[in-house]
């Protein structure tokens, strides 16, 4: 786009182009500096001072990288995290990939529900839902009652590994079915109709045909997840016990409860050695089933009978519905917990009241919550937006061998396990006098958002024809009259998208935000995260109904009126 604008604003002789195109790409590096400058002062050197700490402290060496693999109770915990993290995307996988699929079969209106099943879930906060199956999976909950009947009433699921991982494959589950859904969309629906046509038995032609082709979308979606379950502190800390802990639990009390940054330390640097293998594992086997995805073809019309390759079996039917609930599970069970009328967490309800409603909105601990977290997501969303959007601007400008360096710099936040940016966060914060003030808090909020807008605005910005700000100025207007008149209209959808994205990252961060409190300085997820673990306050179940109201409504009228539109089109 950078070329193209330039050579629209001065079409003159060749020796002008390269001078031209060097100062564009320098007002790239202008434009991205304080993204860079950001993301080094509070991410990259606060990095390597934890990994510098790893080698460091308490004594110079190799101490603390040893005792991972000589310590009998860290061994056991970095085992169990690496084997949670592994039966989480398989079977999550196994659950995900059906759903995904019976997604490109139905038609629009209810495709659209399905995916709204997906999002709303994806956007709910993660505390409200692992609070949901605290309370399913209690002494007495509603699972101990559908085991009953089998002579299972007295098994014990709250505290164990099973509990945690019940919880996280539910919570992982989006993260699987979207990139999957996003791989069969493409594919197009004739060709397992054409192997069949050549004397394939379908389940074969399925096997050869469609599995490699969809591949990409599962590799990508099982990276994903088992990154993201090896961070994982919120879920183990609700419904696992000290018994079988996992090492974000273990990181948390090295450098929280003993000060042990350099123990820490190093389980973070392993964390992120692992992320950083297994990324580059998947993106090398996506990038060796990408001939195979090319050789599919452009895909099919959406809507178009070549789509209809295969019906909507019955078994699939049942598969759907099935996920459908486990995903709604959440939702299902906080709502009406939050009109309870008992002191304690029970589910059903046995009086009904809204009392918990009341509380949330009176009571000075949670209106300061409350008001925290706007705060915080406010300020956050800005920084983050202006911060991402003239980076997204910036990338543009780049030659192609830089663009993808930097991008990937850009993006690093997202990569990163969530307790090892939490430990950076608060080691790095606790030398600044940062810890405990919501300005920390803001500015490690913005680090983890900024890589959304970046996503958000970077995407706007490729499906605009670049032409158009170079047409503008032939007809007389000024780079800046171009930019506000034509560039910035067209790419407002992504810079808002981004906003929405960078407060809603804001909105449910909360391994951060623990990592930071302070009386002073505790925002809402925070206060619902001590509402389980330090007393039992039933107004979380309010506070997540709210949350889980405001993310699902919107969703759901979006996705029933692209449905609509999409059937306006087809007449």
């Amino acid at each position: 786009m950078a070329a193209s604008t330039a050579t629209a604003e001065a079409p003159v002789t060749g020796r002008l182009a390269p001078a031209r195109r060097g100062r564009v790409r320098g007002r790239g590096w202008l434009l991205l500096l304080p993204s860079l400058v950001a993301l080094v002062l509070l991410f990259v050197l606060p990095l390597l001072s934890v990994v510098e700490d790893s080698f460091t402290e308490p004594t110079t060496g190799l101490g603390n990288y040893a005792s991972l693999f000589t310590d009998g109770y860290t061994l056991r915990v970095l085992g169990r995290t690496l084997l949670v993290a592994l039966v989480v995307s398989v079977v999550g996988a196994v659950l995900a990939y059906p759903y995904a699929y019976a997604m490109t079969l139905v038609g629009p209106t209810m495709r659209a529900l399905l995916v709204t099943i997906v999002l709303v879930p994806f956007w709910t906060s993660m505390l409200a839902r692992n609070f949901a199956w605290l309370v399913l999976m209690q002494d007495g909950g509603v699972i101990q009652g559908l085991l009953r009947p089998f002579g299972l009433g007295d098994v014990t699921l709250l505290g164990t590994t099973l509990a945690v991982g019940i919880s996280m494959t539910q919570v992982l589950l989006p993260f699987l079915v979207l990139p999957m859904y996003s791989s069969m969309e493409q594919i197009d629906g004739r060709l397992v109709a054409a192997g069949q046509s050549l004397g394939a038995p379908r389940m074969r032609a399925f096997r050869r045909i469609y599995l490699p082709l969809s591949a990409p979308g599962v590799i990508a979606g099982m990276s994903l997840v088992f990154v993201l379950a090896l961070g994982f502190y919120i879920t183990p800390a609700l419904l696992g016990s000290t018994r079988n802990a996992m090492i974000a639990q273990v990181i948390n009390v090295r450098t929280k409860e003993l000060l042990d940054f350099g123990g820490a330390g190093a389980m973070g640097v392993f964390l992120l050695a692992v992320t950083l293998v297994v990324l580059g594992l998947s993106r090398r086997l996506a990038g060796q089933n990408a001939a195979v995805a090319v050789a599919g073809g452009q895909p099919a019309r959406a809507g178009s009978t070549a789509d209809r390759s295969a019906t909507v079996r019955p078994w699939l039917r049942v598969h759907t519905t099935v996920v459908a609930i486990l995903l709604t599970v959440p939702t299902l069970v906080v709502i009406p917990m939050s009109f309870s009328s008992a002191q304690t967490f029970q589910f059903p309800p046995a009086g009904w009241s809204t009392r918990w409603y009341e509380r949330l909105f009176t009571s000075p601990e949670w209106t300061a919550a409350i008001l925290n977290t706007l705060q915080v997501g406010i300020f956050t969303a800005l920084i983050a937006t202006v911060l991402g959007t003239t980076a997204a601007f910036g990338l543009t400008r780049l030659r192609p061998r830089w663009r993808g360096v930097v991008n990937g710099f850009l993006l690093s936040p997202m990569i990163v396990p969530h307790i090892l940016v939490a430990l950076v966060v608060f080691a790095a914060f606790l030398r600044l006098s940062l810890n405990g003030t919501l300005i920390g808090i803001i500015l490690a909020h913005t680090v983890m958002a900024l890589p959304f807008v970046v996503i958000a605005v970077s995407a706007r910005l490729q499906g605009m024809d670049s032409r158009l700000p170079g047409v503008a100025a032939s007809l007389g207007a000024s780079p800046m009259s171009a930019f506000r008149r034509v560039t910035f209209p067209l790419v407002l959808p992504g810079v808002l998208s981004g906003a929405v994205l960078a407060f809603v990252t804001s909105l449910d961060e909360v391994v951060i935000a623990l990592f930071l409190q302070a009386p002073g300085a505790i925002t809402l997820p925070v206060q619902m995260y001590n509402s389980v673990t330090v007393q039992i306050d039933p107004t979380i179940s309010a506070a997540s109904s709210v949350m889980v109201v405001l993310v699902s409504v919107p969703i759901l009228v979006a996705q029933l009126a692209g449905a609509r539109r999409g059937k306006r089109g087809k007449r």
